[in-house]
């Protein structure tokens, strides 16, 4: 879980710059490329914890947290923002990205205790680091913000993949 949660807070600042520094200019291609950058960076780390298949893992990762993120702006986005529309874009592509790792793993692990864990790290680490971006506001913030969720994220999807690849 340290691992991944560092990994993935590496990623996550890395992604959020991106937002922090404005080097994109449009909301569409703004989320577009945070996106890719996850995509694209974040299998990779996290691959290195699953002996034998990281690349398949960083393939699979990909899928995953793209449906994720469709999720997350399809509620965002459809929501206005309003109406804790981020928790509820969280809760549905995180469900759609536990179930994807958990059928890629053979299915035994129990689905309801690696949501409730991954959901858990994710939003621990999104809201700490929204309360950071309010008491930092600017480029320092947003940094942060990236930091906290992806130290949450990290830990989260560290648990579940110690889960799905312990035998029982």
């Amino acid at each position: 879980m340290v691992f991944s949660a560092l990994g993935f807070g590496l990623v996550s600042v890395l992604a959020y710059s991106i937002w922090a520094y404005k080097l994109v200019p449009g909301t569409a291609a703004l989320y577009t490329t945070i996106a890719a950058v996850y995509v694209g960076v974040a299998g990779l780390v996290l691959g290195r914890l699953v002996p034998g298949a990281p690349l398949r893992f960083a393939a699979l990762f990909a899928i995953g947290f793209m449906a994720y993120a469709v999720c997350w702006c399809l509620f965002w986005f459809g929501l206005k923002g309003k109406f804790q529309a981020d928790l509820l874009g969280a809760m549905a592509g995180l469900a759609v990205l536990t179930w994807l790792l958990r059928e890629a793993f053979g299915g035994a692990a129990k689905f309801w205790m690696l949501f409730g864990v991954l959901l858990l790290g994710h939003s621990v680490g999104y809201y700490a680091g929204d309360w950071a971006h309010a008491q930092w506001p600017g480029t320092t913030g947003r940094l942060l913000w990236g930091a906290g969720h992806g130290l949450g994220f990290g830990a989260g999807l560290g648990f579940v993949l110690r889960e799905l690849q312990v035998r029982r």
